[in-house]
C-alpha cells in the first residue's frame, strides 16, 4: 500500500508527452506566406516536414523555418511556409517528446496546397440582349477551398476595352458597333496570384438592314405536298445583318391566316439563306408573307407571293357520232374566283406506239375529234391558267 501511494506523488512529476492542438491543412496561393500551428506537453516540441526535421538545411531552403516556445508547462510550435511551386502537397506534422519516460508522439499529417495561376473559366457564352447589347456568362474554373477567386478580366479587343468584374456575367453595350467586323472578347480569372488563363469567345454585334435583302419562293410538288423552298440573298449584306429569325405566314385568298411558321436558317457557299415550309394540303390557292428578323430587330416587309394550284379535270365523258368523229366533253377543276383557267391542251396519243399524234389548245370543256383511226388513240387533258 505504502508503494502505490510513493507512485503516485511520484506520477505527478513525470512529464507525459501529449499533442493538445493539432496542425490543420492549408490551402494558399502560390508565393504566400501560412503558419502552422502546434501545441503540446512534453520536454520538446518540433516540427517535421516530410518526415524530415523542420531544422534540416535542405527543408529550410525549401522555405520553412520553425520557432517554438513554452508558457505555463505547454509548448506551442510554429513552422513558416513560403507557398513555393515545389512546395505544393507538402505533408507537415509536428512531434513532442519527453524524457523520462523517453516518449515521443507525432500529431495528424497536415497538408499544404498550393494554388498557382487558376485555368480558363468554363461555359462561355453570349446571349443578345439586342442587336447592340450582348449578355456573356461563364462558370468559375477549379479552385482550392478557402481560396477565392478575385476577379475576372475582361478584355474587349474590337473596342479596346478592358474591364474587371467580380461576378459572373457581364454585358457589353459598345456605342455604334460595327456589324460587317467580328468581335473578339477573352474572358481570365483573377486570384491573389494574378490573372490566370483566358478563354476566347467571338460573335457579330447584329442591326436591322436598310434594306431588306430579295427574297423568292420556288414551289415543289410531290404528289399531294407542296413545299416552299426560300431563299434571301445576303450577298449584300455583312454578317451581322444576316436574318436569323424567318416567319413564314401562309394566308388564303380572303387574307386569313391559315398557317404560321418560323423556320431554320441555313447560310450556303452562294451566300443564300435558305429554308423549307410545307402548305397544307386543302389549299390550292394561297398568300405567301415572309417576315424577317434578327437581334436588330424586325426587317422591313417584303411583297407578297402569290400562289396557284389546280386539280384535275373531272367528269371526262366521250360519245361516238360515227366511226371517226367523238365528242369529248369534261368538267372544270374548282378554282379560286381570283384564278382565270386560260385554256386546255388535249394530247392524243397512238395507243400502239405510244407516239404523240397531235396536240389542241381548247378554250371549252368539250372539243369534237375527228380521225379515221380514232379506235386507236388515247386522250391526255392539260390547261394552263392564271
Amino acid at each position: 500500500m505504502l508503494d502505490l501511494i510513493i507512485f503516485l506523488l511520484l506520477l505527478q512529476y513525470i512529464d507525459c508527452a501529449n499533442i493538445t492542438v493539432q496542425p490543420v491543412s492549408i490551402n494558399t496561393t502560390l508565393n504566400s506566406t501560412v503558419v502552422f500551428s502546434c501545441e503540446g506537453t512534453g520536454n520538446e516540441l518540433s516540427f517535421k516536414v516530410n518526415n524530415e526535421p523542420a531544422t534540416n538545411t535542405d527543408v529550410i531552403a525549401k522555405g520553412f523555418s520553425a520557432t517554438s516556445s513554452v508558457h505555463d508547462g505547454t509548448r506551442r510550435a510554429e513552422l513558416q511556409a513560403i507557398a513555393y511551386e515545389h512546395n505544393n502537397n507538402t505533408k507537415v506534422r509536428c512531434r513532442v517528446v519527453t524524457d523520462e519516460p523517453l516518449q515521443s508522439v507525432l500529431s495528424n499529417a497536415a497538408i499544404l496546397m498550393i494554388q498557382g495561376l487558376l485555368a480558363s473559366v468554363v461555359d462561355l457564352n453570349y446571349t443578345f440582349i439586342n442587336g447592340s447589347s450582348v449578355l456573356l456568362t461563364w462558370t468559375a474554373p477549379y479552385t482550392l477551398d478557402n481560396v477565392p477567386i478575385t476577379g475576372y478580366y475582361i478584355v474587349d479587343f474590337n473596342e479596346l476595352l478592358n474591364i474587371t468584374t467580380t461576378t459572373n456575367n457581364i454585358t457589353l453595350s459598345p456605342t455604334n458597333p460595327d456589324p460587317c467586323i467580328l468581335n473578339n472578347v477573352s474572358v481570365s480569372p483573377i486570384n491573389d496570384v494574378g490573372i490566370g488563363s483566358s478563354n476566347n469567345i467571338s460573335f457579330y454585334y447584329e442591326r436591322v438592314p436598310l434594306i431588306t435583302p430579295p427574297v423568292s419562293i420556288l414551289p415543289v410538288i410531290d404528289g399531294q405536298q407542296i413545299s416552299l423552298n426560300i431563299s434571301i440573298n445576303v450577298s449584300e449584306l455583312c454578317k451581322g445583318e444576316y436574318p436569323n429569325g424567318i416567319t413564314v405566314t401562309i394566308l388564303n385568298t380572303h387574307n386569313n391566316e391559315i398557317q404560321d411558321n418560323s423556320i431554320i436558317a441555313q447560310v450556303n457557299d452562294q451566300l443564300m439563306i435558305t429554308g423549307v415550309t410545307t402548305v397544307p394540303n386543302n389549299l390550292n390557292a394561297f398568300i405567301v408573307n415572309i417576315s424577317l428578323s434578327n437581334n436588330g430587330g424586325e426587317f422591313l416587309p417584303t411583297p407578297s407571293f402569290g400562289f396557284g394550284f389546280l386539280g384535275r379535270v373531272t367528269s371526262i365523258d366521250s360519245s361516238i357520232d360515227n366511226c371517226s368523229t367523238i365528242n369529248i366533253t369534261w368538267t372544270a377543276p374548282t378554282v379560286d374566283d381570283r384564278v382565270f383557267i386560260q385554256y386546255y391542251i388535249l394530247r392524243i396519243y397512238d395507243a400502239i406506239t405510244g407516239s404523240l399524234v397531235d396536240t389542241v389548245s381548247i378554250y371549252d370543256t368539250s372539243y369534237q375529234f375527228v380521225d379515221n383511226n380514232l379506235f386507236i388513240h388515247r386522250l391526255y387533258i392539260c390547261y394552263n391558267w392564271s
